[in-house]
């Protein structure tokens, strides 16, 4: 008789993002993810080789998730759609974005991960780019700092708001859309930009 697997590779990455959004990544170790998966930590080197592969895998499921519900909305002029969608995605899913909140880009530096995991990490940092672009381009001119603007209303001024209530888990209230619409237009204004 073949005996099923109790764990597999999602247990473990979902453990993984958990731990990393509730500890910080410092906690995250073969242990700890074992420990919140309920699972013997040789299931966990089984499938995975290191801590560093499976906070890639972790950040490629958060990151494609995170184009799918918020950088897909980039695609036009309508920057405050892009806004909102953040708003909605840290609110419905404010592991994910703890865990973003922790890790950055963190994944792409580690020079020990496989090729083929690289190249996963790279294409997906593409494809955000690619979004991001996307919105530039369909953008009024916005002068020479249209980028550094853009990504301020888009990334930098949502997450100023946002994360002091991530990090001390609490729910992001529904002042938040106001005071984010108000800055979002007002930065349009100054820089040129005609608003939505």
């Amino acid at each position: 008789m073949v005996r099923l697997a109790k764990f597999n590779a999602d247990n473990f990455i979902d453990a993984a993002i958990d731990v990393a959004a509730q500890c910080g990544m410092a906690a995250v170790s073969m242990a700890a993810i074992a420990v919140r998966a309920g699972a013997p930590i040789g299931s966990v080197y089984h499938r995975f080789d290191s801590r560093g592969a499976i906070l890639a895998h972790a950040w490629l499921r958060v990151k494609a998730d995170f184009r799918a519900d918020v950088a897909s909305r980039w695609q036009g002029a309508d920057s405050w759609d892009g806004v909102a969608a953040l708003l909605d995605w840290c609110r419905r899913k404010p592991v994910y974005a703890r865990f973003l909140l922790q890790c950055e880009d963190q994944p792409l530096a580690d020079a020990t991960l496989a090729p083929q995991l690289r190249a996963a990490l790279e294409a997906e940092q593409a494809e955000l780019d690619a979004c991001f672009e996307r919105c530039l381009l369909a953008l009024p001119a916005g002068g020479e700092n249209a980028a550094a603007t853009l990504r301020f209303i888009l990334i930098d001024g949502p997450v100023a708001v946002v994360k002091p209530y991530l990090t001390q888990h609490h729910a992001i209230p529904a002042g938040a859309d106001a005071i984010l619409r108000a800055a979002h237009d007002a930065v349009r204004a100054l820089a040129n930009i005609e608003t939505d």
